[in-house]
């Protein structure tokens, strides 16, 4: 196994390769007029080479071909990501139909099964064929999404590919940790030129690249992932977690403003950023950030152990979706400018049941955070000496990893099923979700206390009729109002003042 050292020599390497193709490209697209011009629903202002993608291709071949032997894992990595890159490049050149690029990307993914590039080898094959393809199209399609503002889809590349090289490196993997530096290194080659501003963009052709590289390289045959099942599915959703969020966000957004999710357009959490004020730069920052967190927890939770991981990963995904929520009310698009009709006072078309579809938000975003909260407050319970703690789920045998502790969602929903539809509706009955998020102040307080003090106390009765038939004791009760009370006050707290924050960033920028 080659060393940190060995391993920054490789990604140094390619760069200084990936860095001089670039240039040449650069060089030849200006000569040739190979240039994005300016156009409404893209970001660039000014004429900008194309084809970055070539460089970085060119980059990550040549450094298989010198860094890995040649074998099954290097061969179709490469071929196959040559497939990839040429499908990009036509698409960037002539615009191929997307029924076309998709059937590339299935063909790719099944191949790259074939090519023993799987999941899990614990499930059934057909299970593992599925996720595979899945997989392989949903990321190189979330790249492909991500490239809408200089230096973020190549910047985050480089982080999930350092998550990346870490884990290999950790669990022995070679082939995989020369891979990931080859395609690292790639990948900086590139970003020297397209951040902070960009004087070429890398194209279909660049994004395919990298995109069907990151998916292949987060699959692996189950024996690299002896730890857990759990392993095989956080590790990679936590180390490319901001495109699968940003392409998630656009996606729900143009669904819920009647827009065709295909649809281009300057609706992306790096544009909405902008739009509040912030720079450019400052904004694709902010998501490096989270990208970087992201990958940091999924290489913290590999090594800690995965016994609380759904907790962990629940929590960031809480923290996304309120993300989401505040970037959701920032307006795109000026007035009468907007691609489907007037924006709202979100910033965007809706269909007129929003208040509804805001409503079912709501709901969510608290169900999940009551359970984070109720989770919290069993472990909390179980550390007191003699404490007879009802589980909220059975601990459940998961093939190919140990015995999973009595948690959150990992078996059958007993107390925690009655108790957050207790809660729920506690919530609904007493108005919560009648206005807006916005709107949060000391009432709405006292209605969230008086709502979970009802809602538990609802639970803790039916949990003395029904199976499993242990009631909750008076101190995990109260546990439990208190960080029902905190944790559901603070999500509302955090939207008013993330929003807050961004938009005084924004202002005092203007």
């Amino acid at each position: 196994m080659p060393d940190g050292f060995h391993l920054a020599l490789v990604v140094a390497e390619t760069f200084v390769f990936a860095a001089a193709a670039t240039w040449l490209v650069r060089r030849a697209a200006r000569r040739r007029g190979w240039l994005a011009p300016p156009r409404p629903d893209r970001w660039h202002r000014e004429p900008t080479a194309l084809y970055g993608g070539v460089g970085i291709f060119a980059a990550f071949a040549l450094g298989l071909l010198w860094q890995l032997p040649w074998s099954a894992f290097s061969a179709s990595l490469l071929v196959l990501t040559a497939v990839m890159f040429v499908a990009g490049l036509v698409d960037d050149a002539a615009d191929i139909r997307p029924q076309t690029k998709v059937v590339v990307q299935l063909s790719c993914g099944l191949l790259l099964y074939a090519a023993d590039f799987h999941f899990n080898d614990a499930f059934a094959w057909w299970l593992d064929l599925a996720i595979v393809v899945f997989w392989v199209v949903a990321i190189t399609n979330a790249l492909n999404l991500l490239d809408n503002m200089n230096g973020l889809a190549a910047g985050t590349a480089v982080i999930a590919g350092v998550s990346r090289l870490l884990l290999f490196q950790q669990t022995g993997n070679t082939e995989g940790a020369l891979a990931s530096a080859v395609l690292v290194g790639a990948v900086l080659g590139f970003l020297i030129f397209n951040f902070p501003r960009a004087s070429i963009f890398m194209g279909d052709g660049g994004s395919f690249t990298i995109g069907f590289a990151l998916a292949a390289l987060n699959l692996t045959s189950g024996e690299a992932y002896s730890k857990s099942v759990f392993s095989i599915f956080i590790f990679p959703v936590l180390a490319l977690a901001l495109p699968i969020f940003d392409t998630a966000f656009v996606s729900v957004v143009r669904y819920l403003s009647g827009r065709a999710i295909s649809q281009g357009g300057r609706d992306h959490t790096s544009h909405r950023l902008v739009a509040i004020g912030l720079g450019e730069t400052s904004a694709v920052v902010i998501l490096w950030t989270i990208s970087a967190a992201a990958g940091g927890i999924a290489y913290l939770l590999y090594n800690v152990g995965f016994s609380y991981a759904l907790f962990a990963m629940a929590i960031l995904l809480l923290g996304l979706a309120l993300f989401g929520i505040v970037l959701s009310r920032v307006r795109v698009y000026p007035e009468g400018e907007e691609p489907d009709g007037p924006a709202s006072a979100w910033g965007f078309t809706l269909p007129g049941e929003l208040l509804y579809k805001r409503q079912i938000l709501w709901v969510l975003v608290d169900a999940v955070t009551v359970v984070l909260a109720l989770s919290t407050a069993v472990e909390l319970a179980a550390l007191t000496p003699g404490a007879a703690v009802p589980p909220l789920a059975e601990a459940v045998a998961v093939p190919g990893s140990a015995v999973l502790p009595p948690g959150l969602l990992v078996g059958p929903p007993s107390g925690l099923s009655v108790t957050v539809a207790c809660v729920s509706i506690a919530f609904f009955a007493l108005g919560l979700y009648r206005r807006d998020w916005a709107h949060f102040g000391l009432r709405v307080a006292a209605r969230i206390a008086l709502a979970a003090a009802i809602g538990l106390a609802a639970a803790g009765l039916l949990q003395r009729v029904l199976p499993p038939g242990a009631p909750w004791a008076p101190a995990t009760l109260a546990a439990a109002w208190v960080l029902v009370l905190l944790s559901v006050c603070g999500t509302r707290v955090v939207v008013r003042t993330l929003d807050a924050w961004l938009h005084r960033a924004g202002g005092a920028r203007g």
